[in-house]
């Protein structure tokens, strides 16, 4: 009897796994941006955000007060499917709090997903938010009756990813049988899988047959990765290989000492140099319009000050950022010897050198209009507080 089928199936019941089975795998498909606006739209109605997790529970069901029903039937209406009982629409309600768009219990989303669900903006968008939301939210263990967010499994896969750079010299590569093992792997307290700790989840994924049963599982997993940027998955089945993309270490800096998440920042570079490309056709110092070696992407809003304050959405925004050239521009900036008005002109302290304030006004330095959009303006704000408290008096 220890050995019967009966007993081998009920105690797979209870076998830990990272679950990551979703009802939806196009996640840039019209059904998937069209159904998290009908979660959204269904959060704000009931202002469930304004509540405490305590309100939202009922043991362990939601509380009336988040009308699940209602959202679940609504969805249904929209996307029927052959599941009358509600199982398959709660899945799919329970996909995006899994990506992180939506917090556990409907208690709010996150301030990407309003942008996300907006059909207007680019597919390069589009990737970037979801890369940013799941890198920073996904919790796959999370519901809307569990709340697991401490977890984070994409966040730990692709910084394990990271590590394995700073020891191979090639691309470092996740290969399927090591991806079996680290979804085995209980994450609690844990950054990333050494080495040693890869190999021992391995051989346990090989010994306990995993892919046989878990098939699903690991293809939604890669869906989900072959949907991030800096990113690849190529391969089938047992030839599955996950590794950065080849021009991936151009925006994600080595790992450090640095309290600077190095895939956000990356994502945050990469957005920046992409807008440079759409408006100028080229990378450029945007006060300069010239090219340059080494441009710097400058936080307006400090970043280190910033992650200070638990505004890590800042850290990491596209929009807090100027692209520099290296030298006076990018140094006078940041250490706020300078700073740039709503106008997009420069505006200089006594600090600055005579020789620099001449070229400025000889060439017409400034920032473009294009660039300078509404939240540029409110980080400008910022830096501009942060100069005329240092600088009582500015050169003209």
């Amino acid at each position: 009897m220890l050995n019967s089928k009966k007993r081998s199936k009920k105690n797979q019941k209870y076998e830990k796994y990272w679950s990551t089975t979703m009802a939806l795998t196009d996640f840039s498909g019209q059904q998937f941006i069209r159904t998290l606006a009908m979660i959204v739209e269904h959060i704000d109605k009931y202002k469930l955000d304004k509540y405490k997790i305590s309100d939202l529970k009922s043991g362990n069901r939601t509380s009336p007060i988040v009308h699940r029903k209602e959202l679940e039937e609504k969805i249904f209406s929209i996307y029927p499917n052959d599941s009358r009982d509600g199982a398959s629409t709660r899945k799919q309600i329970n996909e995006f709090i899994k990506l992180g768009f939506v917090k556990p219990f409907l208690n709010g989303y996150v301030p990407q997903a309003k942008r996300y669900i907006n059909e207007r903006i680019s597919d390069s968008e589009r990737k970037r938010l979801f890369s940013e939301v799941v890198y920073a939210n996904a919790s796959f263990d999370s519901s809307t009756v569990r709340d697991d967010t401490q977890n984070n499994q994409v966040k730990f896969l692709v910084n394990t990813l990271l590590n394995r750079r700073l020891e191979k010299k090639r691309l470092p590569i996740i290969n399927f049988d090591e991806l079996m093992g680290l979804m085995q792997l209980d994450i609690k307290n844990k950054k990333y899988a050494n080495e040693k700790t890869i190999l021992f989840q391995t051989n346990w994924a090989k010994k306990i047959n995993f892919k046989d049963r878990k098939y699903n599982q690991i293809n939604h997993l890669c869906s989900i990765l072959r949907s991030m940027q800096f990113l690849t998955v190529k391969g089938a089945d047992k030839s599955i290989k996950i590794s950065l993309v080849k021009d991936a270490e151009k925006y994600i800096p080595e790992m450090g000492d640095t309290n600077r998440d190095p895939y956000r920042f990356g994502l945050m570079k990469k957005a920046v140099y992409d807008e440079s490309r759409r408006v100028y056709d080229d990378l450029v110092c945007w006060v300069t319009k010239k090219p340059s070696e080494g441009l710097v992407v400058s936080h307006i809003y400090p970043s280190a000050e910033a992650l200070k304050n638990y505004d890590v959405e800042a850290a990491y925004d596209p929009n807090n950022a100027f692209l520099l050239s290296p030298g006076n521009v990018d140094q006078y900036f940041d250490k706020h010897k300078m700073t740039i008005d709503s106008e997009g002109n420069l505006v200089f302290s006594k600090d600055v050198r005579r020789e620099f304030i001449n070229e400025v006004k000889e060439n017409s330095y400034h920032i473009d209009k294009v660039i300078l959009n509404d939240s540029r303006k409110k980080y400008l704000a910022i830096h501009n507080k942060t100069f005329h408290e240092k600088y009582e008096e500015i050169v003209k």
